[in-house]
């Protein structure tokens, strides 16, 4: 079967035509998504890390303090994250997006992670999911586990805490007595994660 759109254009171009496509043609969406998965679709560990408190840091010392410290942070986490298996596949502002091939590289290295922040004294939240995603190009991911990973990164976790959904929680292989469990509910739907309750070494 020939395919719906060719594979030698870029990729955020053939997924902006599948999904046209799927629009256009109702009776061939199980096709088309087909496609997209078999085109797009990895399983990967997904890490998000937010600067704890920038919005207050900036409007208490300026904006370019702040530059300067987002800065520092990347200069610091990349090579780290990128020395453990990472890949950084997006930065925005003072957020890190990153990929591991499981869930047991990324805690490690976000673990890792935090000493040198915390000697630096810069701060972090940290999401870690894992599972299957849509991998656009270098730079866009999609899915439910990217989804999770930015929350509880993003909007939960808090000063120094890395927090695992449940997938990424299950694919580890530390004893479960490192982690405390929650449930949080957000947007009427009930989410369960996993704070680490020591730093690994």
């Amino acid at each position: 079967m020939e395919p719906f759109v060719p594979t030698n254009i870029p990729a955020q171009e053939q997924l902006a035509s599948l999904l046209q496509l799927r629009g256009q043609w109702p009776d061939q969406i199980a096709a088309i998504d087909a496609e997209i998965r078999d085109r797009f679709r990895q399983t990967h560990a997904i890490v998000v890390i937010d600067m704890v408190g920038f919005s207050r840091k900036t409007q208490v010392n300026g904006i370019i303090p702040a530059l300067q410290e987002i800065h520092l942070l990347q200069d610091i986490a990349i090579p780290i994250l990128e020395k453990h298996g990472g890949r950084v596949f997006k930065v925005d502002a003072d957020n890190l997006y990153v990929v591991f091939a499981d869930a047991q590289l990324a805690l490690q290295a976000t673990d890792h992670l935090l000493v040198h922040l915390n000697a630096a004294d810069i701060h972090v939240s940290i999401g870690i999911g894992y599972g299957e995603v849509l991998v656009i190009g270098d730079d866009d991911l999609y899915g439910h586990e990217m989804n999770l990973a930015s929350k509880l990164g993003e909007d939960i976790a808090g000063n120094d805490e890395i927090l695992l959904t449940e997938a990424a929680y299950n694919f580890l292989v530390e004893p479960p007595h490192l982690f405390k469990v929650f449930t949080y509910e957000i947007s009427g739907v009930m989410l369960t994660f996993y704070q680490l309750q020591r730093q690994l070494r």
